[in-house]
């Protein structure tokens, strides 16, 4: 594959033009059960070439997902007609790096045959059944593994390689109470076929879903509010776009003029951290070759920086900071890796708060210009370190710059997202608006 890129980007140097090229090879079996049997079987595969060709200042991108001489030549001959119609871009270039970079993680396992495979994954729906005469369905229920590789090679000399395999895992519990119902829904992650936590994803949903079938709503008010690590990460990957560069570009990032600002609470400290020890994957370098490094986006309460691929860095007279974000088919992105968010000056916990431990619609009520959101929640109310109460049917209503003005470190160590790909020490956020009874 490799001599295939290097002759595609020299026929387009040929052309006066600079170019790199992405190529991406994804394997994945999946599988999921209803009412005792498979329901569904999927195995597939796929392959692609894709390249950008920068020339006059002007960007083309085309893609092919047959790698024969025709199909090659009509890719290059399209992506130089589409740089040709363009809008000039100046900022968008070839890096200028060369060498070589590897992240290609491998984990030796036994061989596992696809009758065990069936069969464990018939119990995620099961094994929920048998364990609670209410469950009437496990209506998300899967088992998949997937490997991935990718190769990136520009006409300036860098060139990168990838490789990955994982697996997961996921069930749910519907129950039937005398026609009132609840639901749950859990996964685990995994990068061996031993290491998936079967029982784990089984317990949990279930577990949740007995207690969701005694939710009450609560009066409507001001609330201290404490989020499960993966709650917490939805609201912050709802509004990513408040680290991003491009839509600081865009004018759709509200803290674009806020660099060197207090922005939240001066104990919090928030890392981008692509080689974090826990994370589930580290990530070595971005979609431009360019090696990553952990990136401070805030510092006790003050906005450090933003994410910056090299257009954006180009843009705003800066450097990269290793968070571009391209496929074989698309245009240049930005995207962070693992988020870190660290704190100072513990407090106790209050005697009385809510943990919200599921939430529903939230990118239908979020705003990600003025930071405004409203979402349905679900969770637990805590009272002097006891769980009293399930609560339900109730909405909160919020502004994630004034929740993160306003909140308590009530915790020391990094707790961990379900994919552990975000981790944060515990925070009470004060004075929440809930509307219920």
């Amino acid at each position: 594959m490799k001599k295939i890129m290097e002759r595609v980007i020299n026929e387009i140097t040929d052309y006066k033009a600079e170019a790199d090229l992405i190529y991406s090879t994804s394997k994945s079996l999946s599988m999921s059960a209803q009412n005792g049997e498979i329901s569904s079987y999927k195995v597939s595969s796929s392959e692609i070439l894709g390249v950008r060709v920068i020339k006059d200042g002007r960007v083309g991108i085309s893609y092919t997902e047959a790698l024969d001489e025709e199909s090659l030549q009509f890719m290059i001959k399209h992506a130089l007609q589409n740089a040709e119609i363009s809008e000039p871009n100046p900022n968008e270039r070839i890096m200028e790096l060369t060498g070589h970079l590897a992240d290609e993680e491998s984990h030796p396992e036994p061989e596992v045959d696809i009758a065990t495979k069936t069969k464990k994954a018939l119990e995620l729906e099961s094994v929920v059944k048998m364990m609670d005469q209410r469950v009437v369905s496990v209506p998300h229920n899967g088992f998949s593994e997937n490997e991935y590789k990718s190769l990136y090679l520009s006409s300036r000399g860098r060139s990168t390689s990838y490789l990955d395999k994982s697996y997961s895992i996921s069930s749910s519990a519907l129950l039937d109470e005398k026609g009132k119902k609840a639901i749950f829904y859990d996964f685990n992650l995994a990068k061996t076929f031993e290491e998936l936590q079967w029982s784990k994803v089984t317990e949990t949903s279930l577990f949740h879903a007995r207690n969701l079938l005694e939710e009450e709503t609560l009066p409507t008010g001001k609330y201290e509010v404490k989020f499960t690590e993966d709650c917490l990460k939805q609201l912050l990957d709802c509004f990513s776009n408040f680290y991003s560069a491009k839509s600081a570009m865009d004018k759709v990032n509200p803290w674009d003029q806020k660099l060197g600002s207090e922005v939240m609470s001066k104990d919090i400290t928030i890392v981008d951290h692509p080689t974090y020890e826990h994370s589930f994957r580290t990530s070595l370098f971005d979609s431009e070759g360019v090696e990553r490094r952990p990136l401070t986006l805030v510092k006790e309460g003050v906005l450090q920086s933003f994410y910056h691929n090299s257009m954006t860095a180009n843009q705003f007279k800066t450097k990269t900071t290793g968070r571009a974000s391209r496929s074989a088919g698309s245009s240049l992105g930005i995207s962070g890796t693992d988020l870190l968010i660290m704190g100072k000056n513990k407090k106790e916990l209050p005697q009385r708060y809510l943990e919200v431990i599921q939430m529903d619609g939230l990118y239908s009520g979020a705003n990600r210009v003025k930071g405004t959101f409203s979402v349905a929640i679900k969770g637990y109310v805590w009272e002097y370190g006891e769980r009293v109460k399930t609560f339900g049917n109730i909405t909160l209503s919020g502004n994630l710059m004034d929740m993160f003005m306003n909140v308590d470190v009530v915790g020391e160590g990094l707790e961990p997202s379900r994919d552990h790909s975000f981790f944060s020490v515990s925070l009470i956020f004060h004075h929440l608006s809930i509307a219920g009874a």
